[in-house]
């Protein structure tokens, strides 16, 4: 094939899965993460769409109308805005379990001695951390970008929306989501509920001790050995985490 023959026949395919691609790295994990620089997401976007346009056969002729040409961007970016996001509720789930048990420590007072700086769960980032890591060095990133691969195949990238319903799909994995953080989260918070009984207990027992200036570093210390002995547990149950994520993905894929 010539360049004119590309021209006429396969660039705007290459637009239309440059779309789609770019929906998958505005959310999916690791690829719209905040270390990868903005210039480097564009590179790979532009060279991934590259690289899949000639297995895609299909054509779409540069006379097509724009208004068409126009909708079928919006419809390929949001397939793959979904699925990256699909990737993403797992380790979401991590984040929020983090934050949750973050929140029971009493670390979310961070914000009340500087209301301006930006709130930032430090037992969420830890949490989704460790699972991003356990996910790219299972190569779960690149399985993330295989569905998309496959995605060509279930919709094309001149398909509409209205056959599909996307609320249906992501309140269903949100709820399992829902279910990964109180797997990973509840024996923690559980933990910092018998701490807070046994406070609320002492201080009835004691009334001249100050609970809050006992309880505040008494949390913290049980916290931190309790996350140190399961961070072990934390990193093999991630490692399910790429299968559950291939699962969102393929459930989407089959609608």
């Amino acid at each position: 094939m010539n360049l004119y023959e590309f021209v006429q026949e396969k660039f705007l395919v290459w637009a239309l899965a440059l779309t789609r691609i770019a929906g998958m790295f505005t959310v999916a994990p690791f690829f719209g993460d905040w270390f990868l620089p903005l210039q480097a997401k564009v590179s790979l976007t532009v060279l991934l769409s590259w690289l899949i346009s000639p297995i895609l056969q299909q054509s779409i002729p540069l006379d097509t109308p724009v208004l068409t040409l126009v909708l079928s961007m919006l419809n390929n970016y949001l397939y793959g805005l979904v699925i990256g996001f699909l990737a993403l509720l797992p380790l979401a789930g991590l984040s929020l379990a983090g934050e949750v048990f973050g929140t029971q420590m009493g670390f979310a007072m961070s914000s009340l001695f500087d209301p301006q700086r930006e709130e930032v769960p430090l037992h969420g980032e830890l949490l989704y951390t460790i699972g991003l890591f356990v996910l790219v060095t299972i190569k779960g990133h690149l399985l993330v970008y295989q569905a998309i691969v496959d995605s060509f195949k279930h919709f094309s990238l001149t398909a509409s929306l209205s056959g599909l319903s996307f609320m249906d799909v992501l309140i269903d994995k949100a709820s399992e989501s829902l279910v990964v953080a109180l797997k990973f989260g509840m024996p923690l918070i559980g933990f910092m509920l018998i701490v807070s009984v046994a406070l609320g207990i002492l201080s009835r027992l004691v009334p001249q001790m100050n609970v809050f200036m006992v309880g505040l570093p008494l949390k913290v210390l049980v916290g931190m050995l309790l996350m140190a002995g399961m961070i072990g547990v934390w990193a093999q149950m991630s490692a399910s985490l790429a299968e559950k994520t291939v699962n969102f993905i393929e459930f989407f894929l089959s609608r």
